[in-house]
């Protein structure tokens, strides 16, 4: 279990995204997670351009030199040591308290407007609710749960070799909502005390879709 749930460090490894970008995302990470993260550091790891990196070992790079809550973004490919699942949108290492996600799958196949970069915005979005997510504990959910909101909740999952991987992008990740389902919110209130009333179940509801409609619009490539 998480020692410090309220503070969350955000490490942009790489630099395609822009720092104003990467606040956006954390102001969506409190707000999905409010009441439960209270604020968040956006900070650079300083590194040489690569290609791919093996998920365990950035987590392990990032805890060493951060510590504590912490979400890494970079768009470099995650690599596994699983046979079937080799390359990963994000991941959490299950011996200490960071998450990382991969931009590199996340990109529409162009980005020349607004439109197309808030889409792109919203999907690394949707992927790190997902990871920081397991940093608190919760589970994949591969029945599909609607949250709230209506759409998909943060933790859906889905089957690549179904879908293959722009398959999965377009009907998972941006099926998700930013609203968690009633279990989830259920299992952060149990374990820390995540305290959000109905009502504000329902704000949450809207506010996200106003986010959704306001800084991520657009919800299918061209």
């Amino acid at each position: 279990m998480l020692k410090d749930i309220s503070k969350l460090n955000i490490v942009r490894i790489g630099s395609f995204i822009t720092h104003s970008s990467l606040k956006e995302i954390g102001e969506g990470i409190l707000e999905s997670f409010r009441g439960a993260i209270l604020e968040f550091k956006v900070s650079h790891h300083d590194s040489l351009f690569i290609h791919d990196i093996d998920a365990k070992l950035l987590t392990m790079i990032l805890n060493e030199e951060y510590g504590g809550h912490t979400l890494g973004i970079t768009d470099a490919d995650l690599r596994t040591d699983d046979d079937f699942y080799n390359s990963i949108f994000g991941g959490k290492n299950t011996r200490n308290d960071v998450a990382v996600v991969s931009t590199s799958k996340l990109s529409p196949e162009s980005i020349s407007s607004d439109r197309e970069y808030r889409l792109f915005i919203s999907r690394i979005l949707k992927v790190a609710l997902h990871e920081v997510g397991h940093n608190f504990g919760l589970t994949d959910h591969p029945a599909y749960r609607k949250a709230p909101d209506g759409r998909l909740c943060p933790m859906s999952r889905g089957e690549i070799n179904k879908f293959g991987i722009r398959g999965y992008v377009r009907a998972i990740i941006d099926g998700r909502g930013y609203v968690f389902c009633d279990e989830c919110q259920a299992f952060m209130k149990a374990v820390y005390d995540y305290k959000l009333s109905q009502m504000d179940f329902i704000k949450d509801a809207l506010t996200c879709r106003e986010i959704r409609a306001s800084l991520f619009s657009g919800n299918k490539e061209n």
